[in-house]
Order: C-alpha cells, then sequence, then structure tokens
C-alpha cells in the first residue's frame, strides 16, 4: 500500500526539519533555556516535537476559538502548557518575552497586515538568539491568475510594490511577493529594536493541500552575531536566507520502495538510485526529505 507518512507530509517534514535546526541553539543557550509559544489546536502536533526534540520545557498556545477551550484543556499533551484563548494581537503582549523564545506564528490565512503587525511585535519583543516562524497561506491555490495581484493589494496594501504585474503572479509568485514583505518587516524591526537586522533561515514552500509558506529566522543583536554564525545553520541543506525557497514535494511510495531507498540513500550516492516506474524527480525529492518523514527516527 503507497502512503505519505501521514496525512499531511510536506508539513510533517517541515516540522521535523524546523526541530532539527533548533538543535543547534546549544551554541546560543541550553535548550531549556528556550520556551515555544505557538498555536497548537486541538492535537499540539508542534508542542509535542519542539519538547521530545529539544527538551524544551515551557509552551504556550495561543488559540483563536474560544468556544474550544475545554477541548483544548483535556487535549493538551502536557499539563504545564499554557493556554491563550483569544486573538493572537491580543495575547502575544501576555507572553514572557525576558525569555529566549522559539515562536511559530502558524496562521492558515493569507498574509494581512495584521499578521504582519503580529510578527513585528514578536521580532520586536523577542530576546536576541530567538527563533520567530510564520506560516501562511501562498495566495495562489483556487485564485485565478488575474486575480492574485487585486487580493494581494487588498491583504496588503501598501506593502505591494506598484512595479509588480500579473506576470509576477504565475506559480509561486504571490508567495514570493508575501516572503519578500514578512522580510522587509522582520529586517525592519530587528534593526530597531536590536540593532541588527533579522536573519532569514527558513523559504518553505509546500502544498499537502493548498499551496503553503513557511518562512523565518533568528533575532541578532552585536553582541550575539557572532555566536549565531558558529551555530552553522547553513550546513542544513534546508536552510535559505534569500528568496531561493526549499520547496518540499513527498512522492506516494510502498514501504517496500522506502525501505530500498533508505537503504542506497545513505552517503548521499550519485547518481540516486533507481526504482522502475517512479520517476528520477520523485527519487530526487525523496531524498531531499527522508531523513524528516514521520516515523523515520
Amino acid at each position: 500500500m503507497a502512503r505519505q507518512y501521514e496525512f499531511r507530509p510536506a508539513k510533517a517534514a517541515q516540522r521535523m526539519m524546523i526541530v532539527d535546526a533548533c538543535r543547534r541553539l546549544t551554541a546560543i543557550a541550553p535548550l531549556v533555556k528556550y520556551q515555544y509559544v505557538g498555536f497548537g489546536g486541538l492535537e499540539f502536533i508542534d508542542f509535542v516535537e519542539f519538547h521530545r526534540g529539544l527538551g524544551v520545557p515551557q509552551m504556550t498556545s495561543i488559540e483563536r476559538d474560544t468556544n474550544m477551550q475545554h477541548r483544548l484543556d483535556f487535549n493538551k499533551p502536557y499539563k504545564s502548557i499554557r493556554v491563550l484563548m483569544g486573538e493572537a494581537r491580543d495575547q502575544l503582549p501576555q507572553v514572557d518575552w525576558t525569555q529566549l523564545s522559539i515562536t511559530w506564528l502558524d496562521y492558515t490565512d493569507v498574509l494581512t497586515t495584521d499578521i504582519l503587525r503580529d510578527v513585528d511585535f514578536v521580532v520586536r519583543s523577542s530576546q536576541p538568539g530567538s527563533i520567530v516562524i510564520v506560516t501562511v497561506n501562498g495566495a495562489t491555490t483556487k485564485v485565478p491568475v488575474p486575480e492574485r495581484l487585486s487580493n494581494l493589494r487588498a491583504s496588503l496594501g501598501s506593502h505591494v510594490d506598484d512595479s509588480l504585474t500579473e506576470k509576477d503572479m504565475a506559480g509561486w509568485g504571490p508567495t514570493k511577493l508575501e516572503r519578500s514583505v514578512l522580510q522587509a518587516t522582520a529586517h525592519a524591526a530587528g534593526r530597531q529594536a536590536h540593532g541588527l537586522p533579522f536573519r532569514q533561515l527558513f523559504n518553505f514552500h509546500y502544498a499537502d493541500d493548498a499551496k503553503m509558506l513557511t518562512w523565518g529566522g533568528i533575532t541578532t543583536s552585536s553582541s550575539l552575531d557572532r555566536t549565531i554564525d558558529s551555530c552553522r545553520f547553513e550546513d542544513l541543506h534546508f536552510i535559505r536566507g534569500d528568496d531561493d525557497p526549499f520547496e518540499i514535494n513527498v512522492p506516494v511510495l510502498t514501504e517496500k520502495e522506502i525501505a530500498y531507498l533508505e537503504t542506497e540513500l545513505v552517503g548521499i550516492p550519485t547518481p540516486l538510485p533507481q526504482i522502475r516506474g517512479i520517476s528520477s524527480a520523485e527519487i530526487k525529492a525523496f531524498a531531499q526529505v527522508y531523513r524528516w518523514r514521520v516515523g523515520s527516527r
């Protein structure tokens, strides 16, 4: 039976990649010194991964749907998780930002000026050495190309450059615009609050269903910048510091095909292994993510 590792395989692989990158924060401080702030939802999947993978002890979940509070309290995987009910813009100020933080603002909406205000607040409030991640809808799924630019202008106003045209909206064009707007917002907030611009680490494109963008990086300062260099995030092949995205594609493979490819891929052989009936593009895509697929650890 073919499988895709779980219902949202690209999101799952991305989550494990981010956890892997955060392990390198030990050059800055012990991981137990960090807190995790996110949007847990009923399953709190990210919270489980960040606690198991990093040992982060203190966690805060912000939940928009106030009608779900009893179910959220019941489904918390750890009693210590603090749940704040309400919109992110109202609850983010309730977080203790004097601690080092890993914050994941995991929205399902397209990027808006309200989200940018949340990003600006978190970057300014976070201590240097903190991770800030944002996920937004890529603004392309089920939206005809001729409507994409006007939709983005309605959501982002003056953040959308007047020089952009409909041609810039083909493919992942709107998603690339969202990344540039997020980076510009964080860059300015970091420089004003901490003396140096925000350093981008993540620029993921993926599409389990809708096309999505996950962007993020680390707050820095003049006294910490060299220490962040020593984390050597760039040694991880999925780290992206510019507008070139890392696209996550998870091919549908059988258990036997997965087992064979994993056996052959250790050491990154050249050329890549082959299986008749599976394209080289699918095998290459699997090689990019197999270490971080669900069930690989």
